[in-house]
């Protein structure tokens, strides 16, 4: 039997399952701050809303400032009030806008 080559066939698997490991340990790290965009704020928005319905609620409303916070954002405001924009469905309404839109006051109560 040829063992080297067996041998050398097993190192080679074993260096490509490392590889493989090594890129899925990067997939599965959180996002930092500075990655976090609007889709990931979606993301959260939607959670907030499913979490509502689970608890009963009609409604639920959002400031800007408080997802801004809860993400523990810095000076991404327009993509949180982006996020919420695209996070609202017909039936929903601003509560509270500035000539901007992108303010920490903007308001949207989304409905169920």
């Amino acid at each position: 039997m040829q063992y080297e080559k067996v041998i050398l066939e097993l190192l080679t698997r074993i260096q490509n399952l490392e590889k493989e490991v090594e890129e899925l340990k990067r997939s599965q790290q959180p996002l930092t701050k500075k990655q976090m965009g609007t889709a990931q704020i979606r993301e959260y928005i939607e959670y907030l809303k499913k979490e509502a319905i689970k608890n009963g609620e009609n409604d639920i409303t959002l400031k800007a400032n408080d997802i801004h916070n809860a993400l523990s954002l810095k000076s991404r405001m327009p993509a949180v009030c982006n996020a919420m924009k695209q996070s609202m469905k017909e039936g929903d309404e601003v509560i509270y806008e500035t000539p901007s839109g992108f303010s920490s006051t903007y308001t949207i109560r989304y409905k169920f």
